[in-house]
């Protein structure tokens, strides 16, 4: 027997280790055999690839996620944005037209006070050249508009109609140098002449230095001249100093009319009376 085994010992040997090789390669008990070790060895080496494919994607997936989110919330700020652009504007044109039917609520009180004498327009220009001070409203000799007719608000006088054509004309306003006014003081009846002085005021002519004139009056139209109606508003005082040749005094009005803000007017196209004989 131990004659065969030393004979036979390598094939015996091979055999052995091809046994245990198969058992090692076959076996499923844990802790043993080659597929456990094989598995681990794998794991050991995929595990921070796996990981490393799994963070990708996910921070991929989140970010996309996030991207997508952002898109949405920029497309929900821009409606957003516009819906309140819209009430905005909605909210102003509104206000535009209760102002605007305020204005023309006032000068159609203002109208029927002189009816019919009187006719509305638009002021749809106004030209500031040099000393020239002139607006061009949409009423012409179509609308029986004439030359020297009087434009007025219900603030005071605007001025006075200088060129007519078939659908506008132009008006000289009491600011510009050529507009001559013919006034009494309210007050106490002093009179004078107004002249526009070619920017926002007036100046009063032809007051004596012992004549009572004071900051704050009110000047209205005499009615002379056969223009402008009696007792209207033509300018507030709002300077007084002795003039240069110690004689008249330098004196400066603002208007009754608010010429900066302009937009309605009321032509007179009769020939005048006075609308206010109690002034």
């Amino acid at each position: 027997m131990v004659s065969f085994l030393k004979k036979h010992r390598v094939i015996i040997t091979s055999a052995a280790l091809c046994l245990f090789s198969l058992h090692i390669a076959s076996t499923n008990v844990k802790g043993i055999g080659g597929t456990i070790i094989t598995g681990r060895l794998i794991a050991a080496v995929t595990s921070p690839v796996q990981y490393g494919i799994t963070y990708t994607v996910e921070t991929i997936k989140t970010a996309w996620t996030s991207y997508i989110y952002l898109i949405n919330v920029s497309r929900e700020n821009d409606v957003l944005k516009n819906d309140i652009a819209k009430l905005k504007e909605e909210n102003n044109q509104l206000k535009e037209a209760a102002i605007l039917n305020n204005r023309l609520q006032e000068l159609l009180a203002f109208k029927e006070s002189m009816a019919p004498i009187a006719v509305a327009a638009n002021v749809i220009g106004i030209e500031n050249t040099g000393w020239l001070r002139i607006a061009m409203i949409d009423k012409g000799f179509s609308d029986g508009i004439k030359r020297d007719m009087a434009v007025v608000t219900p603030l005071g006088i605007v001025g006075r109609i200088i060129d007519v054509q078939p659908t506008s004309s132009k008006v000289l306003l009491v600011t510009d140098p050529r507009c001559n006014i013919d006034v009494i003081v309210q007050r106490n009846r002093i009179k004078g002449i107004t002249e526009g002085t070619g920017t926002n005021r007036l100046a009063l002519k032809y007051v004596n230095h012992e004549d009572d004139i004071q900051v704050g009056d009110i000047l209205i139209s005499s009615g002379l001249g056969g223009i402008f109606p009696k007792g209207m508003v033509v300018g507030e005082v709002f300077r007084v100093e002795k003039g240069d040749d110690n004689f008249f005094m330098d004196i400066e009005l603002k208007p009754g009319a608010d010429l900066h803000k302009l937009e309605e007017v009321l032509i007179i196209t009769e020939s005048l009376s006075p609308l206010f004989p109690l002034l």
